[in-house]
């Protein structure tokens, strides 16, 4: 069998996710051929570095723009240059010889959905939603199964004409070095911060001093390929522990009383599945705020809505064993709530003769 797992690096959630599936996959029947592709390096490599450039660039520095353009995206198609596509994908298909098509990307979807519209061809989309939002964008009325992350989620699609039987709630797919493992007990308290947000905070020197003045407060930052961030923040506070990028992620998370970060999907998956209480940043992004909303519905944290009480805030959860060990719970019983089902298990059902 060949699975052929379609992504881009528009913000590095939908790849995280394509390799947490590709992972599942292989652990359940290692037999199975899976081949993952960057739609956007496959159909567009002469600009893919001025695509993937532009992105960057207006979510980091112009994010109001960037929800004024997805918003309009919402209301019309997003996918560019379909009817080319479809031969690109047509040569995909045959070099992969795909039995299943796997999509982490809202532009992926659309072009096999054209594909399959265009040419009658009956091979099944299976599209991971990365968000707890459904935008218009991830809608295809050729995907054969949706997997999303919440109940909301799946309300969203029903609303949208999309049939009850094709939404799975599996939860946003996280690599399974972030599935439950022990958590040490009492000693010093750990604040984990992720993903160079800290930019984000106005005046965040004064909340990294107040962190620093804690004597019973170990702070962790991990700032990822942000080189020139890791450099100021050892200089500047030597008692944290400050890296760049790292593969224990998710060690790091299993160990930390709270983590500080952005509402991302996929991080917020991740620390739900290790058990951290998450305490994020102010989002700016309409697909983080709706991650926020649902962090903050569930109980699973806090949301640094009001400027200027990040310390007062971050300090007082802390403190709060009792309010800690609640959201733990509450995540648990969450994962516990989820289908089990898989993609995999999706088709080989779907192929299943009837009796």
């Amino acid at each position: 069998m060949n699975i052929l797992i379609l992504t881009g690096r528009f913000g590095m959630g939908h790849v995280a996710a394509a390799q947490a599936i590709q992972e599942e996959i292989l652990a359940r029947d290692p037999a199975v051929s899976v081949t993952m592709v960057d739609i956007v390096d496959h159909c567009f490599p002469q600009l893919r570095h001025l695509v993937y450039g532009c992105f960057d660039f207006t979510v980091n520095y112009c994010s109001g723009v960037y929800n004024i353009l997805n918003r309009m995206a919402g209301r019309g198609s997003c996918s560019p240059m379909k009817r080319t596509m479809v031969q690109k994908v047509d040569q995909l298909l045959y070099e992969s010889q795909a039995d299943l098509v796997i999509s982490t990307l809202p532009l992926s979807s659309q072009y096999i959905a054209a594909y399959k519209r265009t040419t009658g061809s009956g091979i099944s989309l299976y599209t991971y939603i990365t968000d707890i939002q459904a935008h218009n964008e991830w809608l295809a009325p050729e995907t054969d199964c949706y997997f999303v992350g919440d109940e909301a989620t799946r309300l969203q699609l029903l609303q949208n004409k999309v049939p009850s039987e094709r939404i799975v709630v599996s939860g946003i797919p996280v690599r399974r070095a972030f599935h439950p493992r022990p958590r040490p007990v009492g000693g010093t308290r750990e604040l984990l911060v992720m993903g160079g947000g800290l930019g984000l905070i106005p005046h965040a020197d004064t909340l990294l001093s107040a962190l620093a003045d804690q004597p019973d407060l170990h702070v962790t930052v991990i700032t990822g390929k942000n080189e020139a961030l890791r450099r100021d923040l050892a200089q500047d506070y030597p008692s944290f522990t400050v890296l760049g990028f790292t593969d224990r992620v998710a060690e790091y998370m299993a160990q930390a009383d709270l983590l500080l970060t952005k509402a991302g999907g996929i991080t917020t998956f991740e620390a739900i599945h290790t058990g951290t209480p998450l305490c994020l940043l102010r989002p700016f992004l309409m697909q983080e705020e709706a991650n926020a909303r649902y962090v903050e519905r569930h109980g699973f944290g806090t949301v640094l809505w009001q400027r200027g009480t990040e310390a007062e805030t971050i300090l007082s959860l802390l403190e709060d064993r009792e309010s800690l060990a609640d959201i733990r719970q509450r995540m648990a019983v969450s994962l516990r709530s989820l289908d089990p089902l898989t993609p995999l298990g999706r088709f080989q059902a779907e192929r299943r003769p009837a009796c």
